[in-house]
């Protein structure tokens, strides 16, 4: 299975709903095509370098994920079709990355120390 990048724009316009709706397909799209997402980063609404589709801004999608080859003609398909899709780049990593190296990184949380523990500074 080869590991993949995908960045693409989706018109800022369309509601919350809409984008539910089609980032769900795209998830379907790619597991029926025997894909796997390994991370999804919604990049929020960035301005565009140049006008595209008399469109300013656009809403950013970050999506690492491992697949056949197969896989990324149907999801070029998918972005095609799609009208709410402005652009879209497809870009498959070398062979030195590892899932590992895609998944999202868990911060460790400090514990709270105890109130006790805590010493006053006084004056």
């Amino acid at each position: 299975m080869n590991l993949y990048e995908i960045m693409f724009i989706v018109n800022p316009d369309i509601g919350d709903d809409e984008r539910e709706k089609l980032i769900s397909r795209l998830k379907n799209t790619i597991s029926k095509n025997k894909g796997d997402i390994i991370r999804l980063d919604d990049m929020g609404i960035k301005s565009l370098a140049y006008k595209i589709q008399k469109k300013f801004r656009g809403h950013y999608f970050l999506v690492y994920l491992e697949g056949p080859g197969a896989m990324v003609s149907e999801v070029e398909r998918f972005f095609k079709l799609d009208e709410n899709i402005v652009r879209f780049v497809i870009v498959k990593l070398e062979k030195g990355v590892t899932r590992q190296d895609l998944e999202p990184k868990v911060e460790p949380q400090p514990e709270p120390v105890p109130a006790a523990e805590q010493g006053e500074v006084g004056v």
